[in-house]
């Protein structure tokens, strides 16, 4: 998640800001102006025909859909966790994907109310939470809220990456689709099998998120985004991973060092870089390495399997080559 990467951001922008000239490849936390570029076609006061709302066109503040998204989670966050299942009557729509299943609104309510019958003493808390949508949304449709759902009973606590998605329908945001990262890798594992062929693949995801809650940081509405670009060729799979921060600023490289396709999952051998545009001349033979897994979907989209992956876990990466 965003913010639990925000003290590695600052660290290494600091750190590396003062590297040598000397440096023969450019310096991984070089600023990125980026930002600026996007941020003029997302801006504030963007006007945007939205499908779901019954004003045409939607002119509302991309401010205000943060903060309405952000009021609801509180809501059905407390809602929950005092038993008070009437309170979420006005925060679904009628017709929500419920941990992977389509479900009603009046099937969901009383599934939670047979639930918390059995498991009297069930509270929950939310821990960190950011909320952002999709940049290829760019009439900003669909806000989706992350973050971690504290699990509390018989005096013992467990985390949950969780997941609401919201759509506004006439003046109101409701929820539209509810899970969490483990159901969400868990429903993709036993998708069919596919393989992908030797060539060139570029993968790519991002969002635009609100970062006005993260204190001594940027107050604005800020990307992120990650590309993974790789050949699958005769002698296995090479490529560089770019991770960028728009809190920071800045990017964060991995090389693909090795990898395999195998039964439908692509597994890769990561190194950590201190340059931009790593190759494998950058590093020692026993240089330490990461495993990350992904699913490869019949549409070719990747999803990551690795729960290590704090940025990518659970989350689609679109093909873009």
């Amino acid at each position: 998640m965003i913010g639990k990467q925000i003290g590695v951001f600052f660290l290494l922008a600091v750190g590396l800001s003062g590297c040598s000239s000397e440096n023969t490849k450019e310096d991984k936390t070089k600023t990125d102006s980026e930002v600026d570029v996007q941020k003029k076609t997302h801006s504030e006061d963007e006007v945007a025909l939205s499908k779901e709302s019954d004003r045409d066109p939607n002119t509302e503040n991309v401010f205000r859909r943060y903060d309405a998204v952000k009021k609801i989670l509180k809501k059905w966050n407390q809602a929950i966790s005092e038993h008070q299942l009437s309170d979420l009557e006005n925060l679904y729509a009628d017709d929500v994907l419920y941990y992977a299943k389509k479900m009603t609104k009046q099937a969901i309510l009383a599934q939670k109310s047979d639930w918390l019958k059995k498991h009297a003493s069930y509270k929950q808390e939310l821990g960190y939470s950011e909320v952002y949508y999709n940049d290829r949304d760019t009439l900003g449709v669909e806000f989706v809220a992350q973050f971690t759902k504290i699990c509390i009973e018989n005096k013992k606590k467990t985390d949950v990456e969780s997941y609401l998605y919201f759509r506004k329908f006439g003046n109101d945001w409701k929820i539209v689709r509810e899970t969490d990262a483990i159901t969400e890798v868990n429903v993709v594992r036993k998708k069919p099998v596919v393989n992908l062929p030797a060539g060139e693949y570029a993968y790519y995801v991002g969002q635009w998120s609100d970062t006005r809650d993260i204190p001594q940081f940027a107050h604005d509405m800020v990307p992120y985004n990650s590309s993974l670009d790789f050949t699958i060729g005769d002698e296995g799979i090479s490529g560089v991973y770019s991770e960028y921060s728009g809190t920071a600023r800045s990017r964060t490289y991995y090389l693909v060092k090795s990898g395999k396709v195998d039964n439908g999952i692509l597994e890769l051998k990561m190194i950590y870089s201190q340059f931009a545009d790593p190759t494998p001349e950058d590093f020692d033979a026993n240089e330490e390495t990461e495993t990350w897994s992904f699913k490869i979907l019949e549409n070719k989209e990747l999803v990551c399997l690795s729960s290590e992956n704090l940025t990518l876990y659970s989350k689609t990466l679109i093909q873009v080559k």
